[in-house]
């Protein structure tokens, strides 16, 4: 046994790929399906919206069997994904830029459109809160517009603020895991001005099941001041590779480029990504898994009398009625880890859908701390 297959052993356990067999075991249902292992011993970790099971098991074969390559600069590595990614969403290879992760891309975003030289960024509130990091940072301007009462983007009021500088609509948002009507959205990017920058986070795209959400992704090619972010971390199972890409105009493309340190994406994030896209299964059965648990926990938390934001994404929003930092907290106590606080609902417990067998133990738990 030579060195080298040690270390591919070591490399795929690692990975938790469960070597050769995991590959071949047939589908099963959410309560036995192979799932990734949480970063802490007996933690049940529902705090980061994660992918509970994993990348698609082609994605571990695919890293496994580029482990030789991890000496090499990941250029033509950089090209496959791409070109794969061109295709898929109908767009040109020069019309997207891949990030190590999605949040490289909205980083990139805020260094190209916001700032003392630049613009204002005008974001809902509640929503992911990197790019406003990003956007403060490069010393931007942050204007915050509440959600409406049915916790969509306020988009009349965020056309008003926004003169030039990024407009940042993330839909499905993020914590309220609710999406903004697609014939509002279309409508909205017809009706901006080009000189004013809109990226639409997609993060959440594939767990959408909803008649009124659509990708803005087709728009691309109208709308020069269009950028669309997308990110492998979700249904692909791949939060802790890093890879994400955008889809924009190649004018824009090349506005953002300059801000982007090179080979920012690491030959196994763009093997795996490649791979995954040729995995059939890898979407249809997180969605189908994400669905059912979701369902069962939903279930169940309105027996018990807590209702939730409806979800278009893999996590929950609960209206726990009273504040939430304390129940954080004794959850945590008892290895169970939920969301962060979103001031704007100091209410609301987002919690991550995770396996049935997770879920089973947060409801345990959540009913103790609310008792």
């Amino acid at each position: 046994m030579n060195k080298m297959s040690i270390s591919r052993r070591q490399f795929t356990f690692l990975l938790g790929a469960g070597a050769a067999g995991a590959f071949l075991r047939p589908a099963l249902s959410f309560a036995t399906e192979p799932s990734a292992k949480s970063t802490s011993t007996n933690v049940v970790r529902l705090s980061s919206n994660e992918n509970p099971y994993g990348p698609s098991r082609k994605a571990l074969k695919a890293m496994t069997d580029a482990f030789d390559l991890a000496c090499r600069y990941p250029d033509e590595h950089n090209n496959l994904l791409i070109e794969k990614l061109a295709k898929i969403n109908g767009v040109n290879h020069d019309q997207i830029l891949l990030g190590d992760g999605s949040s490289e891309i909205l980083d990139l975003c805020a260094e190209t459109f916001t700032g003392s030289n630049a613009g204002k960024l005008v974001a809902a509130d509640p929503t992911f809160e990197a790019i406003i990091n990003n956007a403060s940072i490069n010393g931007a301007e942050v204007v915050k517009i509440p959600l409406t009462s049915s916790f969509s983007h306020n988009l009349p009021k965020m056309a008003a603020a926004a003169k030039h500088g990024l407009l940042y609509i993330c839909n499905p948002n993020h914590p309220t895991e609710s999406i903004t009507p697609k014939n509002d959205l279309r409508h909205f990017i017809d009706k901006t001005p080009r000189e004013t920058t809109i990226l639409v986070d997609e993060a959440y795209f594939h767990y959408a099941d909803s008649p009124d959400y659509e990708s803005v992704i087709p728009l691309v090619n109208d709308h020069p001041n269009l950028i669309v972010a997308r990110t492998f971390s979700k249904i692909y199972g791949m939060a802790g590779l890093r890879c994400g890409y955008c889809v924009a105009q190649k004018e824009t493309i090349e506005r953002i480029r300059p801000h982007q340190m090179w080979d920012s994406v690491n030959i196994m994030a763009l093997t795996a990504a490649t791979a995954s896209l040729d995995d059939v299964d890898q979407v249809t059965n997180g969605q189908r898994l994400n669905s059912e648990v979701k369902t069962f926990v939903t279930g169940e938390l309105d027996k018990m009398g807590y209702k939730q934001i409806p979800s278009q994404a893999n996590f929950i929003m609960i209206d726990v009625k009273r504040p939430v930092v304390p129940l954080i907290q004794e959850l945590a106590q008892r290895n169970v880890h939920v969301g962060r606080l979103f001031p704007a609902l100091p209410d609301c417990m987002r919690v991550t859908i995770g396996k049935q067998s997770e879920m089973e133990t947060f409801l345990s738990a959540f009913r103790q701390v609310t008792a």
